[in-house]
């Protein structure tokens, strides 16, 4: 421990009493700090973590060390908890949206250079659209803007129906547009 704290010493310094018991006290000081520094480092990996780093990540993943765990077992539930935790992507939020709403309910338009999230539910989902905005919210970054539509019935749509049939139907107008002309 003494080397440590010696080789900064000036040479006419060491020979001195008082600085020899300074450099064994400085000595363990510096050894307890070039360890907790090896640790912090440790810690920033899974594989090379402490126990006390390991605890440290599963407390963000809502877990803790078992009794009778060992230290290896608990990294590996550790390593595999933090892997299976994947970060919001674009792909992901196409997958999650097209499980939630199918494919055929929902179109999304994503412009890179404005910063824009278009998505756009079919009527025959409205009743998704709070919880899509709201979840959405969560997963993109901040600085997107994003704007959930309904997207109603359009002319083209409802060009097959006569006027006759959709009298003998009883629909209003509202109900042209805002009910899915899909499942009529």
């Amino acid at each position: 421990m003494k080397q440590i704290y010696e080789k900064y010493l000036p040479p006419f310094v060491k020979d001195t009493r008082e600085f020899q018991i300074l450099s064994e006290i400085e000595g363990e000081i510096l050894e307890e700090e070039k360890q907790a520094k090896e640790d912090l480092e440790a810690d920033q990996w899974i594989i090379t973590a402490t126990e006390g780093g390991l605890k440290r990540r599963a407390k963000l993943l809502s877990t803790a060390k078992e009794e009778g765990e060992s230290l290896e077992d608990f990294r590996q539930r550790v390593l595999f908890l933090w892997n299976h935790h994947s970060p919001y992507t674009y792909f992901h939020l196409l997958d999650w949206l097209e499980g939630i709403c199918d494919k055929e309910n929902v179109a999304v338009d994503m412009q890179y250079d404005k910063y824009y999230l278009h998505i756009e539910i079919r009527l025959i989902k409205k009743q998704l659209q709070e919880e899509v905005r709201k979840t959405v919210r969560k997963m993109i970054p901040a600085n997107i803007v994003l704007d959930v539509t309904l997207r109603y019935n359009l002319y083209g749509e409802l060009k097959p129906y006569t006027h006759g049939e959709l009298k003998r139907r009883n629909f209003r107008y509202i109900d042209l547009r805002e009910d899915d002309g899909r499942y009529w």
